[in-house]
């Protein structure tokens, strides 16, 4: 029944619903499950499913409903890796545009709404301000096993469940169905960056997702854009383990003024044009 090829409509369909799928029996297994599983490892385990229903489910459900009879894994770009020597350029480009994402997350949380909308920025920051209590608390470890735990709920299992569903479906699909397909992979960005309704991590996750969103175009394979994804995170869960950085604290835009921001944001831009020129190459998309 799954070989029939569906419309472009019928596939956008597809993948909406497997979508609201994912999302309905996330938020049941947490409303069942949250009250039992507050604390320390067993909170991180229902971070992994909540991870797995939220896309990594319907990631596999739309593939097996729009992939025309393909195995689902293949078509989501998982069967085949690049080598070895681009998963480490990736990890350090990663690491080298760090300091420049830093800056746009400041220029980001410095949003200020004109007067007559301020209530509306007065609720983008009680959301934004929810969302980092959530972050902090699932980022608190207070052993080597905690913090590797943490690696896998935060960093890796998103990773994957995340470019499952957004690149290896959704930017698959747009790229199949408009002319531009720089265009299909900064709207997948978009989407990807407003998904996760935190408006002062809106530009930088945009960012992230495009940069995600070339390393999959390049490659044609998804494990590339999930090891810079899951590069990304674990920078994040590591920089609160061992140097305690609190995430809640963004810094002051006149601190980029300092010359060691100044030269670690062009030394790192610099590193990334050049890694970058050995990533990022031409591939295109077989048809859906």
């Amino acid at each position: 029944m799954f070989n029939r090829e569906l419309s472009p409509l019928g596939k956008l369909l597809a993948i909406i619903l497997c979508l609201c799928f994912g999302f309905m029996l996330n938020t049941l297994a947490i409303s069942l499950l949250y009250g039992y599983m507050q604390d320390g490892a067993a909170y991180k385990l229902l971070l992994i499913l909540s991870s797995v229903l939220s896309f990594g489910l319907p990631a596999l459900l739309a593939a097996r409903f729009i992939g025309n009879g393909e195995p689902q894994f293949r078509f989501l770009g998982m069967t085949e890796s690049p080598k070895p020597a681009k998963h480490i350029l990736a990890f350090v480009f990663m690491l080298a545009i760090m300091p420049a994402i830093e800056f746009i997350s400041s220029l980001n949380a410095c949003y200020s709404f004109p007067d007559a909308l301020k209530s509306l920025e007065e609720y983008f920051r009680n959301a934004d301000f929810r969302a980092i209590q959530a972050t902090q608390k699932a980022l608190a470890a207070d052993s080597l096993g905690g913090y590797l735990l943490n690696l896998i709920a935060l960093a890796i299992t998103p990773a994957i469940c995340e470019e499952m569903f957004f690149r290896g479906v959704l930017q698959k699909y747009l790229c199949s169905t408009m002319k531009s397909k720089h265009f299909a992979i900064l709207l997948t960005a978009i989407i990807f960056s407003a998904i996760h309704m935190q408006f002062s991590g809106l530009l930088p996750r945009f960012i992230l997702g495009a940069i995600l969103g070339y390393l999959f175009y390049s490659s044609g394979s998804l494990w590339l854009s999930i090891v810079a994804h899951a590069t990304n995170n674990a920078l994040v869960v590591s920089a609160v383990f061992f140097f305690n950085a609190d995430v809640s604290v963004t810094p002051d835009l006149s601190a980029y003024a300092n010359p060691w921001w100044i030269g670690s944001i062009a030394v790192g831009l610099g590193i990334a044009v050049l890694v970058g020129r050995l990533i990022f190459g031409r591939k295109r998309y077989n048809k859906l």
